[in-house]
């Protein structure tokens, strides 16, 4: 669980040493605050973004684009991040059914980080959090859909 405040993302001191995959994002949230920090940083990394401020919004997104992550928030008005993710998860295509997801969430509850992780979330990050530690999940997440589509087309890694 994340505890820091989500600070600007151009100070040298939080950047990690990543080499931005050609990238496409998409970042889901009902707070316009969030989006902008979360397009920023990872924006400053080289990352392709794509914001929605609501999952029905960011489920027309992820059936019409092809997308490397993404990243929701759970409490949103109307439909929620489990209801996205669940959406998700179920959709018939195997390359955007298995996206990999962090739940980026504002929320306090001690299950909270288990609750997304058995949705289908890979990762939980608490709002709010670091420019670094919301980057270091990214590439944790990036780094592993690229393995998995090299080992798709039979290239070595």
């Amino acid at each position: 669980m994340i505890k820091n405040n989500f600070e600007a993302a151009n100070s040298e001191e939080n950047k990690t040493d990543i080499d931005a995959v050609k990238a496409t994002v998409l970042a889901v949230d009902d707070n316009n605050d969030v989006l902008l920090l979360t397009t920023h940083t990872l924006e400053s990394y080289g990352i392709q973004v794509i914001t929605a401020s609501n999952a029905v919004a960011a489920l027309d997104v992820i059936q019409q684009r092809q997308l490397h992550l993404l990243i929701s928030d759970i409490a949103m008005p109307e439909k929620d991040g489990y209801w996205l993710i669940q959406q998700v998860r179920s959709l018939t295509n195997p390359s955007t059914r298995k996206i990999p997801a962090i739940a980026f969430s504002g929320c306090t509850e001690e299950k909270a980080q288990s609750k997304a992780l058995a949705s289908g979330f890979q990762t939980y990050l608490q709002k709010p959090s670091t420019p670094k530690e919301l980057i270091t999940e990214v590439a944790k997440l990036l780094g592993f859909a690229c393995k998995n589509s090299l080992a798709k087309v039979g290239n070595y890694y």
